[in-house]
């Protein structure tokens, strides 16, 4: 079997700023939304969705998943506008295989999306396709079957042997799905073949994108979210901002 390289890491501090001079050159870009501040974006700016997005928001059974639904795909496109200095009407997406959108006209700039309880996070970069997850870290959940099916061997070591074993089986959950992302091809049932433990793990290539390593950094959030990224390892900056 051929392997690839995915080296995965935890990020310690990061700062959110709310001053940005949307200027991708070689960097990463995340960005959050709290959404309880944003609630009232739901009315105000529900014409920036497409009309099959429009349309596709009236089917959530729960209110909370639709305004979830309806302010990311707003904040995508007043986010991308504003990298692109175009209005957000010009924005026109098709969609891969693996329903991953992609924006026609703009081919070189990527971005991932994810959305979990009350928060929105949104990762762009120029050239590098990336992918990131976000999770609340449900504590209702029965996490051992998760375990079993999900994670490999040395995870589920790490997993049961940790002092927080929650949080360690968020960190790499979000980690697996952050990878998959942003290579492109979705959640598999193959997650065990996934090694995403701290340092240089090998997986099969197909799941690592056939091209340079891949980074997969983690982080904790209001000690209520996991939250991973995963951009090509040629991208040496990272930046976090806030709306």
């Amino acid at each position: 079997m051929v392997f690839g390289r995915v080296i995965c890491d935890e990020i310690k501090v990061l700062e959110w700023s709310n001053q940005c001079d949307f200027n991708l050159l070689n960097h990463f870009d995340m960005w959050r939304i709290y959404i309880p501040d944003h609630i009232e974006s739901v009315e105000t700016e529900f014409n920036l969705l497409h009309k099959d997005e429009q349309l596709k928001s009236e089917f959530f059974l729960k209110e909370e998943d639709r305004i979830r639904f309806i302010l990311s795909k707003i904040y995508l496109k007043k986010l991308l506008s504003n990298y692109l200095k175009v209005e957000p009407s010009q924005l026109e997406f098709k969609y891969s295989e693996q329903n991953k959108p992609i924006l026609i006209n703009y081919p070189m700039i990527n971005f991932n999306l994810s959305h979990s309880g009350q928060y929105i996070i949104i990762g762009f970069a120029n050239k590098w396709s990336v992918g990131v997850d976000i999770e609340l870290m449900n504590t209702h959940i029965d996490l051992y079957n998760l375990i079993n099916n999900c994670m490999s061997s040395p995870e589920v070591s790490v997993i049961l042997n940790s002092e927080m074993p929650r949080q360690m089986f968020y960190k790499y959950w979000t980690r697996k799905e952050a990878l998959l992302k942003g290579i492109g091809i979705g959640l598999t049932d193959r997650l065990k073949d996934i090694n995403c433990n701290d340092g240089l793990n090998l997986v099969p290539i197909e799941f690592s994108g056939f091209a340079s390593p891949w980074k997969v950094w983690s982080f904790e959030m209001d000690n209520s979210y996991s939250v991973s990224i995963a951009l090509d390892s040629a991208i040496r900056v990272m930046r976090f901002y806030e709306i």
